[in-house]
């Protein structure tokens, strides 16, 4: 379909994308009306919602790659912005700043949140690859530029084998229909509790039916290890435990043994 036919087929009522911008664009949303996805007023259209504005080096700029490349390549509406930090102490207002990015994704009509961390390392096409899946809850496969795993699971997970169900994932780099949010457009879905960590939020999600995945095709390095969210001298969890707890704790986590 050339763009012209495009643009003329744009005017029959059973249609309900354009008018396409590019050629490139109209490929995109000719092949998403052939697999029936659901209408939306901007198909594809992503907010990208960075938890604060404490940027580690190169950060910034390979997201603003990222948004841009998806616009320039995917001919999607993308925003990106920076959510005003509201923490007191260490993390303590992470849940009310997610809240706010999908409240405002939701009144803002996107289809699609992607929530981003400020120490992440992503590819100019992986917000692309993560959204040519169409799952409403969907992240790559995080890897640390130290080369450790920090105790996260995420680590044992392998390169290149597709798509990964999971119990869940880490917020550094979330995709997310915005719809998953529809049960929560009046009580926030995210907590500010201590406690309230990744593990509460996907049992919450699993409750209305939606599991993570994780693409392991895709790949995101992160450049700050994970911490406890009081510790303000961000120790290793290995100072934090006995090697005894974590020696335990690996086994159940690995080989599936029941809690004592």
């Amino acid at each position: 379909m050339t763009l012209p036919e495009y643009r003329a087929a744009t005017l029959a009522p059973e249609l309900y994308f354009g008018p396409a911008e590019t050629q490139h664009q109209a490929e995109i949303w000719s092949k998403r009306a052939k697999i029936g996805l659901p209408p939306h007023i901007y198909p594809g259209s992503t907010l990208i919602a960075a938890m604060g504005k404490h940027w580690h080096p190169g950060s910034y700029e390979a997201v603003l790659a990222m948004a841009q490349h998806t616009w320039q390549e995917g001919g999607v509406l993308v925003r990106f912005y920076a959510e005003q930090d509201r923490c007191y102490e260490p993390y303590d207002g992470l849940g009310t700043m997610r809240n706010l990015a999908y409240m405002r994704a939701i009144r803002e009509g996107f289809e699609w949140i992607m929530y981003v961390d400020n120490d992440i390392l992503p590819e100019p096409d992986a917000l692309m690859r993560l959204q040519e899946w169409q799952m409403p809850v969907i992240g790559p496969l995080v890897r640390f530029t130290d080369g450790e795993d920090h105790g996260i699971r995420q680590g044992s997970y392998p390169e290149g084998g597709g798509l990964l169900v999971v119990h869940s994932i880490l917020l550094s780099c979330l995709l997310m229909r915005t719809e998953v949010f529809l049960p929560w457009a009046l009580t926030p879905f995210w907590d500010n509790a201590r406690g309230s960590d990744e593990e509460v939020h996907f049992e919450r999600l699993a409750m209305v039916g939606h599991r993570p995945i994780v693409d392991t095709n895709t790949i995101v390095k992160i450049q700050n290890p994970p911490h406890f969210p009081f510790d303000h001298i961000k120790r290793d969890y290995t100072e934090l435990a006995p090697k005894e707890a974590i020696q335990n704790w690996r086994m159940r986590d690995g080989a599936g043994e029941p809690y004592p």
